[in-house]
């Protein structure tokens, strides 16, 4: 027999109710025997590992970003400077796009800058902040059963913590449409494909937000997990029709954008871990769907390997396939291949611009 399953048995058969009162409306103490807010012993162990995971995540993507948009800013700068002029080339790119393979040269994209490109990635870093915050709490929570403070820190924070990594999926999604021409495969109107999706996103995390806070401070339980189940219902939906939109635009933008051809698969790389992530959290959100719509005696609320296995793990998952695909596929180079490097095109043969890129 495991630890962890002696210990759920030991703990449900010493741990007692806690003597507790309260003032009802017309000055009368009422006294009543309070249970526990988890029907398991909480693992220090496994809240330590991902609270030790997450910030290491939150480590190294911050160095991610600090380097690639160094390297960006660095080739905008050097791209005139260094990359051979061919004097002799027989094929120059703009004709290329106006004529030979039925393209028209596509229109001009003003290029975002470094500090709005991070801006896109900061709800990343905060969900990840949060995850930590998470699992610390439930580690403080394994000291006191009965204590609201920690119960209501983990349960807000585990919830929303996806809500605000979903808003960086989204804005990175909206500009790839926007840098590849490609607006028209939006499911949703074009200049509103970001805003929907984030104001969707922004409705989930307050639902579930408000209901996690209402769990534990209220003895409410069924108006809190109503609202948490409308706010994952809500996220569930958004994630639902937004990886439809993903997939639809993975699909047809190497062959309907007039830019995709003339740059690397970098923006492939990333709308495949966009999509990815996108498929982790939607997994998360069902499963704890489900769990709320249990109830507080449901199988997944009295486990507590589902909050590892549906939850830390998919959340883990998101961070992984951003810092093992970043090198490939990070908005930072498509930015740069998307805007200075096609402006500056008609100066430069295919060949040459390529060997300077991947310098």
């Amino acid at each position: 027999m495991s630890v962890t399953v002696k210990e759920n048995m030991m703990f449900a058969a010493t741990v007692s109710l806690k003597p507790s009162s309260y003032t009802a409306a017309n000055g009368t103490i009422v006294h009543y025997l309070k249970r526990p807010y988890y029907a398991y012993m909480p693992i220090v162990g496994g809240a330590a590992a991902f609270a030790a995971l997450f910030g290491i995540s939150l480590v190294i993507l911050s160095v991610q970003m600090w380097q690639y948009s160094k390297q960006r800013t660095s080739m905008e700068r050097q791209i005139v400077v260094n990359a051979p002029v061919s004097h002799d080339q027989t094929e120059d790119i703009e004709s290329r796009d106006s004529g030979t393979l039925g393209f028209v040269a596509p229109a001009p994209v003003e290029p975002c800058s470094n500090a709005k490109i991070i801006g896109k990635f900061v709800p990343l870093m905060v969900g990840l902040v949060v995850e930590i915050g998470g699992y610390a709490a439930r580690i403080v929570s394994r000291n006191d059963l009965f204590a609201i403070g920690p119960y209501v820190a983990q349960t807000v924070m585990l919830l929303v913590a996806p809500a605000l990594m979903a808003a960086t999926i989204y804005m990175n999604f909206g500009r790839l449409l926007t840098l590849l021409r490609a607006t028209k495969l939006s499911m949703v109107p074009a200049r509103f494909n970001t805003t929907i999706f984030v104001m969707g996103d922004v409705l989930s995390f307050v639902l579930q937000g408000a209901g996690g806070g209402i769990l534990g401070a209220s003895d409410n339980h069924q108006l809190g997990s109503n609202i948490v189940i409308a706010g994952l219902a809500i996220q569930v939906f958004v994630f639902g029709f937004f990886v439809a939109t993903e997939v639809r635009f993975l699909i047809c933008a190497q062959r309907m954008s007039p830019v995709a051809y003339r740059i690397s698969r970098h923006w492939k790389v990333l709308n495949i871990n966009l999509f990815v992530s996108s498929l982790l959290i939607l997994v998360r959100s069902i499963v704890r769907l489900v769990e709320f719509a249990q109830g507080f005696h449901g199988y997944i609320m009295e486990h507590e390997w589902f909050i590892y296995v549906f939850d830390a793990v998919p959340m883990f998952l998101v961070a992984v396939s951003f810092i093992t695909l970043f090198h490939n596929g990070n908005l930072f180079r498509v930015e740069f291949e998307c805007t200075s490097m096609i402006s500056n095109s008609s100066k430069y043969s295919m060949t040459s611009i390529e060997e300077f890129i991947d310098k």
